[in-house]
Order: structure tokens, then C-alpha cells, then sequence
């Protein structure tokens, strides 16, 4: 208990309920709980009220509380049922339109996959049209391979007989070049031999060649002092004189 400004504070317990309902109707008239309770005490002994007529007064506002309550509660009630209507009707629409996507996504995602599987049949056709013409392509170029090949083995064959043969023609052109060469060597041979005694009485030529040169100066000497010497008739005579050609 406390004393302020010629009044005394007291510290009252009230049940919940009643508590609740005595800050609602202090709420109604604007005024704190404990203003509230201080008017109905000053009230009761002002106007020096029974404890019955409080009682009665208690009971008055305990039922105004209590229609209060109610119809805050039944106008509680119409606004949960009004969300709950809203929220459903939200839900539906919501619904709704989930349930519009989601067929469309359908509808696209079944146009998509015809498409594709459309697309994929087209692209399998043309693949096996093209892989029949490789085959084809494969078979032709494999027959032209076998072909060619079947040439060359041939050609390979006549090529290895021409090579054959002309190894033998070779080895007979040898054995010919070589008897040539033979032939030959024997032929410089004996032509060396014949250089040799030619060069040889070539060089005795040349020996008599210049004997006979210096017999026909020391003539001609022997023939010039005969005319220097002789007289005039006997000059004449002496430079008919020839020397007798070497007949060796």
C-alpha cells in the first residue's frame, strides 16, 4: 500500500477473465484499468451502494462484456469466414491458374516432343539414306578396288615375268659386254704392240732422215766448191752433178 497526493494505492488481484473484461470496458471509456477500478470503488461508496447493487453492476457489465465479447467474437468469426472464403476463392483462382499453366506446359511440352520425335524419324530416314548410299559407295569403290587390284596382280605378274627376262637378257648383254671387253683389251693389246714397232722404225726413219740430210749438205758443199774452182764450162758441167737418191 502506498500514499501519493492525498490518495492511497492498493494493489488489487483479479481473475483473468474479469480482468480482461474490466480493461475492455476501460478501454470503451478511455481510461487506464486502475482509473477504471478507482472510479467504480469511489462510485460504490460515494453513492453508498449495497454490495448487492454492485453485485448487480458487476453482473450488468460482465454481461455487456460478455455480448461484447460475443459479437466481437461472431463479427471475429464472419471475418475468419470471409478470409477463409477469400483465401479459398484465392486458392481456387490460384488453382486455377496453375492448373491453365500447367496444361499449356503440357500442350507445349507434347508439341515440343512431337516435334522432336518428328525431327528424329526425318533425321534417322536421312540417316539411313545416307548410310545406304556410303554402303553403296563402299560396295562399288570395294568391287573397283578388287578390280584394280586383280590389274595390278596381273600387271604385277607380266611385269615380274618382262623383269625376268630382261635379267636374262642383262646377264646375256654382261656375258656379250664382257667378251667385247675381252676382245677389245686384246685388240688395244696387240695395238700397243704395233705402237711400239712403228714408234721403234720411226725412230730409225728419223735416223736415216737426218743422215741423209747431212750426206746432202756435205754434198752440196762438195758441189759449191766445185764450181767455185772449175771454170765456166766446167761449172756448167758440174752443177748438172745430182746426188743419187737413198733407196733404202
Amino acid at each position: 500500500m502506498a500514499q501519493e497526493s492525498g490518495k492511497i494505492r492498493y494493489s488489487v488481484a483479479l481473475a483473468s477473465d474479469l480482468a480482461s473484461r474490466l480493461k475492455e470496458q476501460a478501454a470503451t471509456e478511455g481510461k487506464s484499468l486502475s482509473a477504471f477500478l478507482a472510479q467504480i470503488v469511489e462510485e460504490r461508496y460515494a453513492e453508498k451502494k449495497t454490495l448487492a447493487d454492485y453485485g448487480r453492476e458487476m453482473e450488468v457489465l460482465q454481461s455487456n462484456s460478455e455480448k461484447a465479447l460475443q459479437l466481437q467474437r461472431a463479427e471475429y468469426e464472419k471475418q475468419v469466414q470471409n478470409q477463409r472464403a477469400e483465401r479459398a476463392n484465392i486458392v481456387q483462382r490460384v488453382r486455377a491458374e496453375h492448373e491453365k499453366k500447367i496444361e499449356k506446359l503440357i500442350a507445349e511440352h507434347d508439341t515440343e516432343i512431337q516435334q522432336i520425335r518428328a525431327d528424329g524419324e526425318k533425321q534417322m530416314r536421312q540417316l539411313t539414306a545416307d548410310r545406304s548410299a556410303s554402303i553403296q559407295q563402299l560396295e562399288n569403290s570395294l568391287e573397283e578396288l578388287e578390280s584394280a587390284t586383280q590389274r595390278l596382280d596381273a600387271n604385277l605378274k607380266e611385269s615380274g615375268e618382262r623383269n625376268r627376262a630382261l635379267m636374262e637378257q642383262l646377264r646375256e648383254s654382261e656375258a656379250a659386254h664382257q667378251t667385247v671387253v675381252i676382245d677389245l683389251q686384246h685388240r688395244v693389246e696387240l695395238i700397243e704392240k704395233d705402237k711400239a714397232g712403228l714408234e721403234a722404225a720411226l725412230q730409225v726413219e728419223k735416223g736415216h732422215s737426218l743422215e741423209l740430210k747431212a750426206d746432202k749438205e756435205t754434198l752440196q758443199k762438195q758441189v759449191e766448191l766445185l764450181t767455185v774452182r772449175l771454170p765456166a764450162q766446167g761449172r756448167f758441167l758440174v752443177s748438172d752433178i745430182r746426188p743419187e737418191k737413198d733407196n733404202r
